[in-house]
């Protein structure tokens, strides 16, 4: 049992550092490009990305599409019993998010509305508004963090994960109460060059929208 712990910790910061090492190279992307992203106090905190984005640092970040003049940014949280799986499952949430609302802001915007600091946001508040579907994209990890916390639930909080989990859903309670757990958050970035609206209404596969 000691060893597989031992295997298990060691694959999961193999993990890890490979995904920090992901994100370094994103941060070398976005400074080429524009500002170096700064934290701007306030009720809630923002991060200002430069480009027309100006991100709030609370829940309202993971329910949106960010849009800036050169840029898409979505965001996703996960849970796990170790940094590598809470993190997988950050950015597969970030990239679920990302493809559900590419999908509605190409064949349905008017489902959507604008919202401060360059979101898209749905005008209803109705997942089942989100058109669903699948598309192929890039994409590349933004600012990825991670925490422990004792008494969280070890499930899978949905997001908008897939194209059939709920984003306000909680994650389900799988761990027993005072177990550790570890939370991830994660941005995906997708430049504007590499995936436009027109390319999403070429490449996309619509689920019976």
């Amino acid at each position: 049992m000691t060893t597989r712990r031992v295997c298990l910790a060691a694959l999961s910061g193999i993990a890890v550092m490979a995904a920090a090492a992901k994100a370094r190279n994103t941060l070398g992307e976005v400074l080429k490009v524009g500002p170096k992203p700064k934290l701007i106090k306030g009720t809630p905190d923002k991060v200002d990305f430069g480009h027309g984005l100006l991100v709030p640092m609370s829940n309202d970040a993971f329910h949106a599409l960010w849009e800036g003049d050169d840029r898409w940014i979505s965001y996703g949280h996960g849970f796990g019993h170790n940094a590598a799986a809470a993190m997988g499952q950050a950015e597969e949430a970030a990239v679920g998010t990302m493809k559900l609302y590419l999908l509605t802001l190409a064949f349905a915007p008017d489902r959507l509305m604008r919202v401060d600091g360059g979101g898209w946001r749905l005008k209803s508040g109705k997942i089942a508004d989100l058109v669903k579907g699948d598309i192929k994209l890039p994409g590349r990890p933004v600012m990825p963090t991670t925490d422990a916390m004792t008494g969280m639930v070890g499930g899978r909080h949905a997001n908008t994960g897939s194209s059939t989990s709920t984003p306000d859903a909680d994650a389900s309670p799988s761990a027993a109460s005072g177990e550790e757990t570890v939370h991830a958050t994660t941005g995906w970035l997708i430049w504007k060059h590499e995936v436009s609206l027109d390319d999403v209404r070429r490449n996309a596969v619509l689920l019976g929208n």
